[in-house]
């Protein structure tokens, strides 16, 4: 007879096991297996940092319960306030962050933290008036002071990322901002805490008439409120971050027109934008045209020229080789359909150059495919 290799310590393990897995199949399963899934998940995280040390994060994107009261939607917000935003200050000799330096009149404008290695982002407005960023200011994270190392400005929108020097700190969630309409509540929130209840005015107020190219956005948000003295993120009443306001305006800058945006240059220190080379007309604010244009369609992207003299595709552009013609509908590009709340430059924004792109296209009576290989908006001429 040969003898058991097994030592005592194992074998008390495999007892404990055994009744744990028991226990699991019957009464206060759901306590007993959520909590070894949550011993594990640490334990794995552990792990993780152990053998490939720090795991840079960025914000999270998902539902969050809606607010019972305003009160409650208030209380979120200052929670997330707290350690989610960015103060931007110009650069000074002071070890500390003392609460004079967080008055609205010395403070550049305040940004939101997006990734919990360092990435800041803010409305251009804060450095209009400041030359050299990178050595004449400071970044204030709930009193810590941290340098800026890079900046990368979008080149469609107004969005400007910020990487500093800050480690381990805490994003904000990112809001499912697309379906804004008229009488939304927001914050604009500063650095210090402080907000200020706003209402989406009217999400469409400023609509371009006529075709305009397939890259540019198309609306943005007017606040009823007074203009903002400095830019600063708007929080939803869930304390997520939906966009930026301007300073000296009552617009905001939607965080659904610059999430691609954000993303890229987190991954490459760049935003290039991809390029269709289109003029379009997007049917969810088209209320002018004629139904026999828009096949009495309430979602989609017409090709269309701005004037009738120019090309409604430019030549040689990726639009143009791919075969896109007047009076084109598109419905959906690789499966993702336009609707009343998503633009055809809100899908482009989360493509680069370079990538080839399957879109759904209502020509006439029939629906056809097209493929496109999409061109950089740094090269392309309207």
């Amino acid at each position: 007879m040969t003898q058991s290799s097994h030592s005592p310590e194992s074998s008390w393990f495999s007892f404990v096991r055994i009744v744990l897995l028991s226990l699991a199949a019957g009464t206060g399963a759901g306590m007993v297996s959520a909590l070894w899934t949550l011993q594990a998940r640490d334990q794995y995280a552990a792990a993780l940092l152990a053998d490939r040390g720090y795991v840079p994060q960025i914000a999270s994107q998902q539902p969050q319960p809606i607010p019972g009261t305003y009160e409650e939607a208030l209380s979120r917000v200052h929670e997330q306030a707290h350690t989610g935003i960015a103060t931007f200050m110009p650069t000074s000799s002071d070890s500390v962050l003392s609460k004079d330096m967080l008055r609205r009149s010395s403070a550049l404008g305040y940004g939101a933290i997006v990734s919990n290695d360092g990435w800041v982002a803010v409305d251009a407005e804060v450095f209009a008036d400041v030359k050299n960023p990178e050595n004449s200011v400071e970044v204030w994270v709930n009193g810590t002071r941290y340098a800026i190392a890079s900046l990368v400005y979008d080149t469609l929108t107004s969005l400007v990322m910020v990487r500093t020097t800050a480690v381990r700190v805490l994003p904000l969630g990112f809001a499912e901002t697309g379906g804004v309409r008229s009488g939304s509540l927001m914050f604009a929130v500063d650095g210090d805490g402080a907000v200020l209840p706003v209402s989406v005015q009217d999400s469409d107020a400023e609509i371009i008439v006529g075709a305009q190219p397939s890259e540019r956005f198309e609306t943005q948000w007017l606040l009823q409120s007074a203009a903002f003295a400095v830019s600063a993120p708007l929080l939803n009443g869930s304390g997520e971050l939906a966009g930026f306001t301007h300073q000296g305006n009552a617009t905001v800058l939607p965080l659904h027109h610059a999430l691609g945006a954000l993303r890229t240059a987190m991954k490459t220190n760049a935003v290039p934008h991809a390029a269709l080379g289109a003029y379009v007309v997007n049917l969810a604010d088209a209320y002018s045209l004629s139904a026999d244009v828009t096949h009495s369609l309430r979602a989609g992207a017409l090709v269309l020229s701005p004037d009738g003299v120019i090309h409604a595709t430019v030549r040689g552009g990726p639009a143009a080789t791919a075969g896109f013609a007047q009076k084109d509908i598109i419905l959906a590009v690789d499966g993702e359909p336009l609707t009343e709340s998503t633009s055809l430059a809100e899908i482009l924004s989360l493509y680069r150059p370079g990538d080839t792109a399957i879109c759904t296209v209502l020509r006439g009576d029939e629906t056809i495919t097209l493929s496109v290989v999409l061109g950089d908006t740094a090269t392309l001429v309207y």
